[in-house]
């Protein structure tokens, strides 16, 4: 070599900057990502568990969540075959969830039971309970089944989040959910599956997983090298043990025994609530004749009726009609609610599958008169329209029993509803079309009829023994029923030798009827001690305690009826003489008793208030009684009858009465509202009695009818038992109650529902706004040097959602970082031009869910 090349080579030569990036470690990613992934499950679905009490196997959780998380976490690791490895496992979800769809779906109706009832529990609104078919001591197995095959699915999305996205919000939105749906209604969760949550979510931001695609630069001896996921790992395993401890640390310090919610919390959930109860879009809990699990009377308010249609009949026979939706068993002070079906363990199984709905039907059959034209047989297929499909609108004195239709659930002794998740929208059944007053019995009747085997009195052709006469005479003293012999004469029970004459089948329906007339005593007559001492009292003051035979001034023509009757009458004739009907009473007062308000303060209201009192003032007297409500139908109805036999029940039918029990018969309608006489077409519309003095008749709505149009829905068939009535039909008007009270209230509340929308929608365009700005001063700033690297940094940012910076770009950005001269004003405006073009080539490249995110979340563009 020539000395002139060895000069020329000699001396330092420094070659061009590089950057070395720091290579992640897979054990610790994988280490840290399996860590966070496991605790936001664990605690997403501990959150969720505990807070809705629901019946699983723990064990068995625990297991599949981590037995998920690993597999979930190795195939994300495993770039390369991660697409064949989530093929596979879509594949064996699919295959196992359609071998165990039955369980999963009797474990998601459990869970969805599950929710409603820790949501009513929580509230005052009414959430529907659907039937399940599984065994209580299943329930567990069921329901962990549901929850496993969720968990798998919340898994994926938990290690998509965290190990390929790395992002936290995407992190929070999948777990956030199973915490939030609790706290919205201020249920409190595990304490230790919150903290699991909570860990999950700082561990994300701490480590700054969501930029670990941003690459920065970090000082070394040697020079600049490139941070790394390494790093965020590392950091991320340290961070979660000193995590949980600080949190045991304020747990220690601050224990949860001392906690107090403030009491500005309570008052806004109490008025988010009351604000939901009072919307239409919420009236399911208030609407009359339309529940299914309780009736509130503190929403018990200003009622009006829009005339649209909620039912559509099509009957063969015209009858006047009662269709019950609920029955109220339980009086609480402020609800009827049915009752829980632990106390009809024993009971159930003294009726031998027999249910009392059908206790007509069944007492006929034993007499072989269930086709007895007397009985005004008849069938029915009822549509609902704009009614409750949960609801099931039965008649009474069914002869369809529960084995005869599908589709829907007999609710013990109380009602009927719906079995399907979205509802049922039509059925039919069959029934004896015996009105209130049409029909009546007692003990006395029904033993003849039994030996007999006569449904009416006669004395031609049987000779009744001596002791069976005895026992008759013995039940005389019934003749006059009163509060000192009522409770007595429902728990008469028949002596052997009078079940002995008797053959198998009547004395097995004899003893049957014997031993639930006992049981409905005990449950019937319940009231809330207050309440009874309060509404005694009044009962007293006017003569209705005791014996009734001194009560002329209360006398009129309909107490022409004995036994039972005589008492009920007595209490229909006291309100139609001391309470006003209106359809704007006004809600109760708060702190005050529903019934003592009514009958004592203000004595007016609706038929919610008429049929409450009622059963309240027969309870106390002694007569078992309950609340129920549905729709009426009157006869006129039937003459509006579209062509096609369909005839249109408006919501204005919507009604309230009470019942009472008939021995061998089953439970009864009692119309107690003043101005109500169904079988002579007569309502508040047309027979406006016992109005406020200063109301004006307008207050009753009279609303139009139209033809209504049926929605789709499920379906529900039952068979004529035994019986020739064919369904071809006709009737008629209108249907659907919706209770809208306080309006003025809901629309202010609405109102500033608006107000928070449109404020959070000024402040997202403002912020746009501001950030957009400050990010082109940071971009024109006279230190081209500087406005280089803000440039980049946006451009580091663009890359997570697409696209790549150039080489020369990064070129640039390294000659401003490191450079003594920094850029030119011509190489800052080529960064810029880029930036703003890469930002619209991704734009356009995304989905609008994503493209809003980009453009009004992150402010991008």
């Amino acid at each position: 070599m020539s000395e002139g090349k060895r000069n020329a080579n000699s001396g330092m030569e420094i070659a061009a900057p590089s950057l070395m990036e720091q290579k992640p470690s897979a054990a610790e990613n994988a280490a840290f990502s399996f860590t966070v992934v496991l605790l936001g499950v664990l605690g997403a679905a501990w959150c969720f568990i505990s807070a809705f009490s629901l019946p699983v196997l723990p064990l068995t959780v625990n297991l599949y969540a981590l037995l998920f998380a690993v597999v979930f976490t190795v195939s994300y690791s495993l770039k390369r075959a991660r697409i064949y490895i989530h093929f596979l496992l879509v594949i064996l979800y699919a295959a196992a969830a359609w071998y165990f769809r039955a369980g999963m779906a009797q474990g998601f109706v459990i869970t969805t039971n599950q929710i409603m009832k820790t949501y009513a529990s929580r509230t005052d609104l009414d959430f529907p309970i659907y039937l399940v078919s599984v065994k209580k001591d299943l329930y567990p197995e069921t329901c962990t089944l549901f929850l496993v095959f969720v968990l798998f699915i919340v898994t994926g999305l938990v290690c998509n989040a965290v190990i390929k996205q790395k992002s936290l919000c995407f992190t929070f939105l999948v777990t956030s959910p199973f915490l939030f749906s609790a706290l919205a209604f201020l249920i409190t969760p595990n304490f230790t599956a919150v903290l699991s949550l909570f860990a999950c979510w700082t561990a994300m931001l701490l480590t700054r997983l969501p930029a670990e695609k941003k690459k920065g630069f970090l000082k070394i001896k040697s020079g600049y090298m490139c941070k790394s996921g390494a790093t965020a790992a590392r950091s991320g395993l340290i961070s979660i043990p000193a995590l949980l401890l600080c949190f045991a640390l304020i747990l220690s310090l601050f224990p949860m025994q001392s906690f107090q919610r403030p009491p500005q919390l309570d008052k806004m959930r109490a008025k988010l609530i009351e604000t939901a109860a009072d919307s239409p879009l919420m009236n399911g809990s208030r609407a009359l004749a339309g529940n299914t699990n309780h009736v509130d009377l503190n929403h018990a308010g200003n009622i009006q009726f829009t005339g649209k249609t909620a039912l559509q009949i099509k009957s063969d026979k015209q009858y006047p009609l009662y269709l019950k939706s609920f029955a109220g068993s339980v009086f609480t002070g402020s609800r009827w609610e049915k009752l829980p079906d632990s106390e009809y363990a024993a009971i159930n199984r003294q009726l031998g599958g027999r249910n009392v709905q059908n206790m007509l039907y069944w007492f006929t059959s034993l007499l072989h008169q269930q086709d007895n034209p007397l009985l005004n047989p008849f069938g029915i297929r009822i549509r609902s329209v704009s009614a409750s499909k949960q609801c099931i609108y039965a008649p009474y004195n069914l002869s369809t029993t529960p084995e005869a239709i599908t589709g829907v659930h007999f609710v013990n002794d109380e009602f009927i509803r719906s079995d399907s998740l979205f509802g049922t929208s039509e059925y039919t059944f069959y029934a004896y079309g015996l009105g209130p007053g049409e029909v009546s019995s007692n003990i006395s009747g029904l033993v003849y009829s039994l030996i007999t085997k006569r449904m009416f009195p006669s004395t031609e052709g049987y000779n009744i023994p001596n002791h069976v006469m005895r026992f008759f005479e013995s039940q005389e003293k019934y003749n006059d029923l009163n509060t000192g012999n009522v409770e007595s004469y429902y728990k008469t029970t028949i002596p052997e030798n009078i079940l002995q004459e008797m053959d198998i089948k009547s004395r097995s329906y004899m003893e049957t009827e014997q031993a639930y007339r006992l049981f409905l005593y005990d449950k019937y007559t319940q009231l809330p001690q207050s309440t009874r001492e309060k509404v005694q009292k009044l009962l007293k003051q006017e003569g209705l305690m005791g014996t009734l035979k001194n009560r002329t001034a209360l006398q009129s023509d309909s107490n022409s009826g004995s036994d039972v009757e005589s008492m009920a009458n007595a209490v229909k004739d006291y309100l139609s003489k001391n309470c006003y009907y209106t359809l704007n009473p006004g809600k109760i007062p708060k702190g005050e008793d529903f019934t003592e308000y009514f009958l004592t303060k203000s004595r007016r209201g609706y038929c919610v208030h008429f049929a409450t009192a009622a059963a309240v003032m027969l309870r106390t007297m002694g007569v078992p009684a309950r609340y129920a409500e549905g729709y009426i139908v009157t006869p006129q109805d039937y003459k509006n009858a579209l062509a096609d036999g369909w005839a249109n029940i408006p919501d204005s039918r919507a009604h309230a009465w009470v019942e009472i029990y008939y021995p061998g018969l089953g439970w009864q309608p009692l119309e107690v509202t003043p101005g109500f006489r169904v079988e002579r077409n007569l309502t508040q519309e047309n027979n406006p009695v016992n109005q406020l003095p200063e109301q004006s008749v307008s207050e009753s709505s009279s609303p139009t009818q139209g033809k209504a149009a049926s929605k789709p829905g499920g379906q529900a068939e039952s068979k004529a038992p035994n019986s020739t009535v064919s369904s071809s039909p006709n009737s008629s008007p209108k249907a659907g109650a919706k209770a809208v009270s306080d309006t003025k209230a809901a629309r202010f509340q609405i109102l500033i529902g608006a107000a928070i929308l449109l404020a959070l929608l000024a402040f997202t365009i403002l912020k746009r706004k501001y950030i957009l700005s400050q990010r082109e001063e940071c971009f024109a700033q006279p230190d081209f040097r500087q406005a280089a690297i803000s440039v980049y940094t946006y451009l580091t940012q663009l890359t997570q959602f697409g696209g790549e910076i150039s080489e020369e770009i990064n070129d640039l950005a390294q000659k401003a970082k490191f450079s003594r001269n920094g850029v030119t004003k011509e190489e800052l405006k080529a960064m810029t031009e880029f930036a703003h073009r890469l930002a619209l080539e991704n734009y356009r490249s995304l989905p609008k869910w994503k493209q809003i995110l980009f453009k009004y979340i992150y402010n991008l563009l």
